[in-house]
């Protein structure tokens, strides 16, 4: 189990094999965060921490420790995790390199938009497009903007979007914040199980099996989803020898194999093999 202190400044995190934190910013799931001489930068909603990786442990700059022992999923025993998705030389290597990665319990808002641009685009352009958005209808706060409440962004229209890097996402974007914004439950999909919130998720625009399933484990935290992309495909690849199977046989095998532990099977993974 990690181990944290709280003081008024700051969260303290120990040297841990539950923590590192460039494994957990750069492994994927986030966009809205930077590289500083100090260590990193990272934005949620309407939040900001900065974080200072320090010989022996690292701290957690922020005004709402609350949110960020949260965010950083801080109570968790991953040690626990670990041993029960070990097994293979596969999953074992993969734990070995991405050791310190935590799944963030994300703004939900903020991760719809975000998977909805990320959909066949690469991290620098995405991040670049969520940075504009923000300028645009965030708030400006103290040093940064905050991600826009749903209410600005339904100002926004499709040339906004594409000017701002969105591409054909910008027409989903648009159709998507105007179901948010006129009754979409996001808050009911906390309760749902599973399959059930996926196909809420997916009358979204914009919003596939992948971007769903990124969605409900970095958004609402339900860990038996297992996002298949190109570099899990290669990972099922090099594990059997097989190439042409299907996106939906691969993701139904590792589903059924990790169960619910399935993202975070998934993150240690992917980061592994996108490292690779």
């Amino acid at each position: 189990m990690i181990k944290y202190q709280i003081t008024n400044d700051y969260i303290e995190i120990f040297d841990s094999n539950e923590f590192n934190v460039k494994h957990i910013l750069e492994c994927g799931q986030v966009f809205r965060y930077k590289v500083t001489d100090f260590g990193y930068t990272v934005y949620s909603g309407d939040q900001k921490a900065d974080i200072y990786c320090q010989k022996g442990s690292t701290k957690i700059f922020c005004k709402n420790k609350k949110y960020f022992i949260n965010y950083f999923d801080l109570d968790t025993n991953y040690d626990t995790i670990k041993s029960a998705i070990s097994g293979d030389q596969f999953v074992d290597d993969a734990i070995k390199h991405g050791y310190g990665i935590r799944i963030l319990r994300q703004n939900p808002i903020e991760m719809i938009i975000s998977f909805i641009i990320s959909a066949n685009n690469n991290i620098p352009r995405i991040k670049a497009s969520i940075e504009k958005i923000c300028e645009r209808y965030g708030e400006w706060d103290e040093d940064h903007y905050t991600f826009p409440t749903i209410d600005k962004l339904s100002l926004a229209d499709a040339q906004f979007f594409k000017s701002a890097g969105c591409g054909y996402r910008a027409e989903y974007l648009v159709d998507t914040i105007k179901s948010l914004k006129d009754g979409f439950d996001v808050n009911a999909i906390y309760e749902l199980p599973t399959e059930e919130a996926k196909k809420r998720l997916l009358t979204l625009k914009g919003v596939g099996p992948k971007v769903a399933d990124c969605v409900l484990l970095f958004g609402f935290y339900k860990t038996d989803v297992f996002p298949t992309d190109t570099w899990i495909i290669h990972v099922y690849e090099s594990m059997f020898g097989l190439h042409g199977e299907s996106v939906t046989k691969i993701n139904r095998y590792f589903h059924n194999r990790f169960g619910k532990y399935s993202g975070y099977a998934q993150q240690y993974l992917f980061y592994s093999q996108r490292e690779k």
